[in-house]
């Protein structure tokens, strides 16, 4: 542990060791969280979104998204709004969609809850506008911002699975 000093030959020496078990610990508890939650994310309300998906050797962290908000982008460019069930519901300007998040983080405070979005971005989505969305999380001052993609099939030469 830490470093100590031996002697060999009547010479002192450093000998280092790493403890590397409260790294293997964390680790296990993300891989319980990811396959529990994995399973829920993948719903997105309003429109079908074609999710990215993540190459075999990446890693990815998963967050708790119980109250969190849902920001669908489809291939097209367009923000569904929250909750809903038609496909064309979608936010004229990202101005109303700041609006309508802020109202969330206002709701958030109150109930005193940390207010947190995912964004589920379309693989076939412009980046431009996947990063104006985020940049409207941001301005509309919540900071827990997470990019929802698709490990089901990681590696795999399956087609990548749709969502609703």
């Amino acid at each position: 542990m830490g470093m100590s000093a031996g002697t060999t030959g009547g010479k002192k020496r450093a000998v280092a060791e790493i403890n590397v078990t409260p790294m293997v610990d964390v680790m296990l508890v993300l891989l319980v969280i990811f396959m529990i939650t994995a399973p829920s994310i993948k719903q997105i309300e309003g429109m079908e979104v074609n999710l990215p998906e993540l190459k075999t050797n990446s890693a990815a962290e998963t967050i708790l998204t119980e109250d969190a908000w849902t920001v669908a982008v489809n291939a097209d460019g367009q923000v569904a709004k929250r909750g809903s069930k038609k496909s064309e519901d979608f936010y004229g300007s990202l101005t109303e969609l700041v609006d309508d998040l802020r109202k969330y983080k206002d709701e958030s405070d109150k109930a005193q809850k940390k207010a947190a979005v995912v964004i589920a971005g379309d693989k076939d989505a412009k980046y431009q506008v996947v990063m104006q969305v985020w940049n409207a999380v941001k301005v509309a001052g919540i900071r827990n911002v997470s990019f929802q993609v698709d490990a089901g099939n990681a590696g795999s030469d399956a087609a990548p699975k749709k969502t609703n």
